[in-house]
Order: C-alpha cells, then sequence, then structure tokens
C-alpha cells in the first residue's frame, strides 16, 4: 500500500500509521494471548545487528549530497523528507530512507542512465537528522520524542505527559526496526518499573514505538502487523517490503 507523495505536506507516512494505532486503542482485546513475543533483549539484539563500517545507513531528517563527478550540474544538497524520500532532477522520486550512501548512489546511477551518459554518482551524508520516536496509546500527549542517549521507554512515556489513568501498564508494546529493514515487537512492564522500581533493559533508538494500550492487546502480532506493515511499508534497502515476524 503505497501512500501519496508527503512533499508539501507535514505527516510523515508514520504519523499515518499512528493514527491507526490510536484507533485500535478502543478496540483491543482485554485477554492476553498465548503466544509469547520474544524478550526485549532479543529484540533490541535484532534491531542493532552486526556493526560494521561503512555501513550506516540513511535515515529522515538527514541532510545529503549526490554529487555527479561528470555531470557537475546536475549535483544536488537535500534532505531526506520525512517520507523517506529524495527527488532528483534526473531520477525522480527515490526512497533513500534504510539504504546505504553506496546502495543509493547505485540506485541513482541506474535511473539516471536515462538522461545521462555513462554517470558516475557519490553520496555524501552531510548532516545527520534527529533520531525520534513515537509514544502512542494511553499516554497524555501522544507523538514523537527526539531520541537522548540512553533514553528508555519510560522516560519516553514521560516526555508527552505521562500515563493516563486507563493505561495498561503491565503489557506496553515495544516495538523496533531490526537491522534488515523489519519490525519486531516484545512486551515491557512499566507496571513494575514504577510500583517496584525494576530497572528498565531497553534504551530506545531512532524509529521506535512505545504504544501503550488501554487494555490488553490479545493478538500483538496482528497488531503489528496491520497497524506498522500495511499502513505503513517497510522499504527494505533495495525497496522491497519486509516481512514483520512475530512468532
Amino acid at each position: 500500500m503505497k501512500l501519496n507523495d508527503t512533499t508539501s505536506h507535514p505527516t510523515s507516512r508514520m504519523a499515518y500509521a499512528f493514527v491507526g494505532i490510536l484507533a485500535l486503542a478502543t478496540a483491543a482485546c482485554s485477554s492476553v494471548g498465548k503466544k509469547n513475543l520474544p524478550s526485549p533483549e532479543e529484540v533490541m539484539a535484532q534491531q542493532r545487528g552486526p556493526v560494521q563500517r561503512g555501513e550506516y545507513r540513511i535515515m529522515v531528517g538527514d541532510k545529503l549530497h549526490v554529487k555527479f563527478p561528470y555531470h557537475h550540474a546536475r549535483d544536488q544538497e537535500l534532505p531526506v523528507r520525512p517520507d523517506g524520500q529524495i527527488s532528483l532532477d534526473v531520477t525522480g522520486e527515490i526512497l533513500a530512507e534504510g539504504m546505504t550512501p553506496l546502495e543509493l548512489a547505485e540506485v541513482i546511477k541506474e535511473r539516471s542512465q536515462k538522461y545521462l551518459k555513462k554517470p558516475e554518482v557519490v553520496v555524501i551524508v552531510t548532516g545527520i537528522g534527529d533520531r525520534r520516536v513515537y509514544v502512542g496509546g494511553e499516554v497524555n500527549r501522544p507523538g514523537f520524542v527526539v531520541v537522548q542517549e540512553g533514553m528508555t521507554p519510560l522516560q519516553a512515556v514521560m516526555a508527552v505527559g505521562g500515563f493516563k489513568d486507563t493505561a495498561q501498564t503491565k503489557d506496553v508494546l515495544y516495538i523496533a526496526r531490526g537491522a534488515g529493514g523489519e519490525y519486531n515487537a516484545s512486551r515491557v512492564d512499566l507496571d513494575d518499573v514504577t510500583k517496584n522500581g525494576a530497572p528498565e533493559i531497553v534504551r530506545l533508538t531512532g524509529n521506535d514505538i512505545v504504544f501503550v494500550p488501554k487494555t490488553r492487546i490479545a493478538n500483538a502480532g496482528v497488531f503489528v502487523k496491520q497497524y506498522i506493515r500495511d499502513i505503513l511499508p517497510v522499504e527494505s534497502r533495495a525497496g522491497a517490503t519486509a516481512p514483520i515476524p512475530i512468532p
């Protein structure tokens, strides 16, 4: 499902997804499903993946300098828009989010061959955008929060005004985008944190989601599938839709 271009509209595709998430809060089931989700530690490990030199992946808000060494008139400096895309004179729209600079350069090179003779392309990340998480559900001011180093789910909830009285704090969903582009979900018990002082394991990074339900969500796998993948397409490095592995 492709959403309309958001060049002239500030709302990103992620924001559209969370409209559906907020609507689900009133329809969540009152019993916990039998299948267990991965532990928060497993989700964090899947998210980070093996870190290798040169594998920085472009994110929304990053500033790019796209250079054509043999066609300098085509050089452009531009940001990655909230919908994850960039627009170049010789290629049109390209989904840049999630690619490495080298991967993006290859896509630009391939698409620009229609207009340029034997193009060469270099993509340089000249600025890093803010890394944001979305906090939704039964919180006082659902919305985006800029991630600070070491930020936990509870800190993110406090940054949007804290829990509503109707919040189900024992079964908060922590949803993270994996190293391969897929989304992974886990439950975190923030009731234990607030009442008993239990330490928080999760440390948030950009693109994470913290969703506080009104009642317990019976099937978190279906929740993530319907309100993350189907409304917010998860684009992989080459632009193909990536799966969401939920046990």
